[in-house]
């Protein structure tokens, strides 16, 4: 029981004052907490939120997505140096780009982000396979026969150590504060709480 008290301890803090509690969840969960209300606000990066917004639109499993508002407050510019990137080896970027006026070429894709994929090719016009990873996607087109990879790039040190160049970068990753709907409406200590953010933001 004792173990039990001390690991709850390492992943719940509360405020001095004891009115706040602080969870700290896998950064992929983040989302899914403030939408089921089990939490009243959250940071996430764009590529954990629109993920599991995309996923719940189009699931029939009885997710919501829809609980949460990711636009309350500004880019939080704590990912500022990380971007989707499409990437592949040297010799696939013609195709790549043969892929990109074709639609009758299907491109081989591996992400861990299979939503935000599917939807950016489909924006595109192109014809893709989506091929789900959980991690390590540099490793696909050496081992998993595919033509490129759609990850998240910072340095691109991963890539080059893969042998692996960038075709394109996608969109930037942006860090959100999400807040519940029913928080908001319910307690008016979360609106004052976003009032008091946004103001030290323009501050700043």
């Amino acid at each position: 029981e004792e173990m039990i008290a001390n690991e709850r301890k390492q992943l719940e803090f509360q405020s001095d004052d004891g009115k706040l509690v602080f969870i700290l969840a896998r950064v992929k969960d983040i989302p899914q907490y403030i939408d089921k209300n089990w939490a009243d606000v959250g940071i996430a990066a764009f590529d954990c939120y629109r993920e599991y917004e995309l996923e719940s639109a189009n699931s029939k499993n009885g997710l919501s997505g829809d609980n949460f508002l990711s636009d309350l407050l500004p880019d939080l510019k704590l990912c500022d140096n990380s971007r989707f990137c499409i990437c592949g080896y040297p010799k696939k970027k013609a195709f790549y780009e043969k892929c990109k006026v074709d639609d009758e070429k299907i491109l081989e894709v591996a992400t861990s982000n299979p939503q935000i994929a599917s939807k950016y090719f489909n924006r595109k016009g192109m014809s893709v396979d989506i091929i789900t990873v959980s991690g390590s996607s540099e490793l696909m087109p050496k081992h998993g026969d595919v033509d490129v990879i759609f990850d998240i790039v910072e340095t691109g040190s991963a890539l080059e150590k893969n042998g692996l160049v960038i075709f394109e970068e996608a969109m930037p990753i942006k860090t959100k504060f999400l807040v519940s709907k029913a928080a908001l409406k319910y307690d008016e200590n979360i609106g004052k709480l976003v009032d008091i953010l946004q103001n030290s933001i323009e501050q700043d």
